[in-house]
């Protein structure tokens, strides 16, 4: 109930799922945490004044995503340059002042404002409702495993007293409580830790727009909105792997960047050195047939810094460092100065084409695609394993539709049987029951998964300071035997009825085989009552009558083995 929706989902899509047991361990690792946010979660629920925040929080997302949609579109539509008091302006007018058309200007300052309110209030609920609890997972496990950035572990390394999280409880048992504030290092690095939050700095930026457009006088501060078009990434999970195809790989791509700048310095030089004069934006202006020298539109290397700008810039843009250059008559005078001036502009412009456009751009290109790629195949992975197989036993989805009437049983199991959450839930429930009240049952899961916080002087029990409940942590090392791995009981049931079938089965064919048995018995009986009959004269019927009991072919063959009144 107070587990929020994102952090399901951030459960499910990160969770290690290389085997049943990385899945059921990092499963269980998440318990301390996920049980913290439902304590905030519950804290935020109970307080009057935030619950409305709380419980309209999809509905907010929703009203500033499409007032920013319809704020830009008014944009799009009334924004125009003022020529002479008109808004239809010349070609040879100047255009130096825009403003919106009048009429409009009152309703796009109305929806400012109200971009404005939604903006801070969502940048004040995302430290509330999820950068608090991040911030406080973030720091637990960054005790045990301190990241690996030497200089962030050192920012953000935190004493003993301040990163253990029952210190706070086992203090205030000796001591009582601490009511007065106290500036500690702690609350320095859980500002660090929300400055490293890419989603904080997203919102902030909103939140920076809109208050530029709000309090800038000029007349084109509303166009500052133009960013919160960005939020569209946060309603489209496929937008948001082209981001990732590009962040994922950054490293990879950050070099090979660097290695495009040295090489766009490097032809800077040599450009520098060889054709200093032969750049060109443009193709000389033609006036009267003539070409105008000098070309007003060339852009002549007068040092390294310049030229290896219009490398860049030309390199870039067209692709071909030969299009932005001034053409090299093909000079054949051994005496003349430029004589080889054409075969250095061949080899020049022939291994920017190899090196440059051919080969790093394409590998950046590469990376980026083959990332967007693999993240696809992930995605597509990990919803085939939510989809298809059970997150707590681990068996296949067709096992469960195949002995289900209506092909739903995988689902029916994955919400009434093996509720991942409802399991999250009981071991929430553990931690919130007293030790001493727990059952069999409960004494053996909590021996498995948690342990009791005591005070390393006293052994005595330590309670949570705000909840008065004995406090409870998780073990090291979590045993996973009490999950039923490769076992369910509704398909053990489904093999216990299995098995009475099977028995039925060789019931009726057993009773098949004994009538077979009998017939031939019964059979073999008139046989040898036909050849007595032939030896003493007497008719079948009387034989059969004399030496046949009512009771069939066993008794038969117990009055001939026995004597009496056989004919033997």
């Amino acid at each position: 109930w107070y587990l929020t929706k994102a952090s399901k989902q951030k459960l499910l899509l990160g969770v290690n799922r290389a085997n049943l047991q990385t899945q059921l361990t990092a499963f269980s690792e998440h318990v301390d945490s996920l049980y913290e946010e439902m304590k905030h979660q519950q804290t935020l629920k109970e307080r009057l004044f935030l619950k409305p925040f709380r419980d309209t929080l999809a509905l907010r997302e929703k009203i500033f995503f499409f007032n920013a949609i319809l704020i830009n579109i008014l944009m799009l539509i009334f924004y125009s340059y003022e020529c002479n008091g008109s808004f239809t302006c010349g070609d040879n007018e100047d255009l130096s002042y825009y403003r919106v058309r009048p009429g409009y200007k009152e309703l796009l300052i109305a929806l400012v404002v109200l971009q404005c309110i939604f903006a801070v209030t969502r940048q004040w609920w995302y430290v509330v409702e999820r950068g608090i609890p991040q911030i406080n997972q973030q720091i637990l496990v960054h005790r045990s495993k301190p990241p690996n950035n030497r200089l962030f572990a050192w920012l953000v390394k935190l004493p003993e007293d301040q990163s253990d999280p029952t210190h706070r409880h086992r203090r205030a048992k000796r001591f009582g409580q601490l009511r007065t504030f106290r500036l500690q290092k702690i609350h320095l690095v859980k500002v660090i830790y929300l400055l490293c939050d890419l989603n904080f700095w997203g919102i902030s930026i909103m939140t920076l727009s809109n208050l530029l457009a709000l309090l800038l006088p000029a007349e084109g501060a509303a166009l500052f909105l133009l960013v919160q078009l960005l939020e569209v990434f946060n309603h489209s999970r496929v937008l948001q792997n082209v981001i990732r195809s590009i962040t994922y790989r950054g490293n990879s791509l950050l070099q090979t960047g660097v290695l495009a700048l040295v090489m766009y310095y490097f032809f800077g030089v040599i450009g520098f050195i060889l054709f200093p004069e032969r750049f060109r934006f443009e193709k000389a202006d033609v006036v009267g047939g003539r070409k105008l020298e000098p070309n007003n539109n060339g852009a002549r290397c007068t040092s390294i810094w310049k030229c290896t700008l219009v490398v860049l810039d030309m390199g870039l843009r067209k692709g071909d460092i030969g299009e932005a250059m001034e053409e090299i008559q093909w000079n054949t005078s051994p005496d003349g100065p430029d004589q080889y001036r054409i075969f250095y502009r061949m080899v020049y412009t022939f291994f920017f084409h190899v090196v440059v456009t051919t080969i790093l751009m394409n590998i950046i290109f590469g990376i980026i695609i083959d990332t967007f790629a693999e993240l696809r195949e992930k995605a597509q992975e990990i919803d085939q394993e939510i989809t298809g197989r059970c997150f707590i036993c681990g068996i296949e989805r067709f096992r469960f539709d195949q002995m289900s009437n209506g092909g739903t049983g995988f689902e029916e199991h994955i919400k009434n049987e093996h509720n991942m959450w409802k399991y999250l839930f009981f071991l929430v429930y553990l931690k919130e029951r007293d030790f001493d009240d727990y059952s069999g049952g409960e004494s053996y899961v909590f021996s498995k998964t948690l342990q009791l916080v005591r005070d390393p002087d006293t052994h005595e029990k330590v309670h949570d300071v705000d909840t008065g409940k004995e406090l409870k942590i998780s073990k090291p090392q979590i045993d996973l035997l009490w999950f039923p791995q490769r076992d369910a009981m509704v398909l053990a049931k489904s093999k216990s009825s299995s098995s009475d079938q099977r028995l039925m089965h060789k019931l009726q064919e057993l009773q098949v085989s004994t009538a077979k048995l009998t017939n031939q018995l019964t059979a073999k009986v008139d046989k040898v009552l036909s050849i007595a009959q032939q030896g003493t004269g007497q008719p079948r019927n009387q034989m059969h009558s004399i030496n046949t009991p009512a009771y069939g072919p066993s008794s038969a063959n117990t009055s001939m083995l026995g004597g009496g009144h056989g004919y033997l």
